[in-house]
């Protein structure tokens, strides 16, 4: 039987990686859903503003140069 031993730098960094993705998932996902209902908003000729999207894509943005600079760091 072989027996794999993962070095607790890399389980950490895989975990921050996972993290990372999930965050940037689940805020996207809300930004989609708030697009759409701004759309259908739109169809039906209203006015409607939403700050908290503003502020949602200010974190996936943040949350998306923090992968890329993690992801850079495994590059040689």
């Amino acid at each position: 039987m072989i027996k794999i031993r993962a070095e607790p730098i890399l389980l950490d960094f895989y975990m921050d990686m996972v993290e990372k993705q999930d965050e940037i998932i689940y805020r996207l996902g809300k930004i989609v859903a708030r697009q759409a209902t701004d759309l259908k908003l739109l169809q039906n000729d209203q006015a409607f503003t939403d700050k908290k999207l503003e502020e949602d894509m200010a974190i996936v943005r943040e949350v998306m140069e923090q992968y890329k600079e993690t992801s850079a760091e495994l590059e040689p």
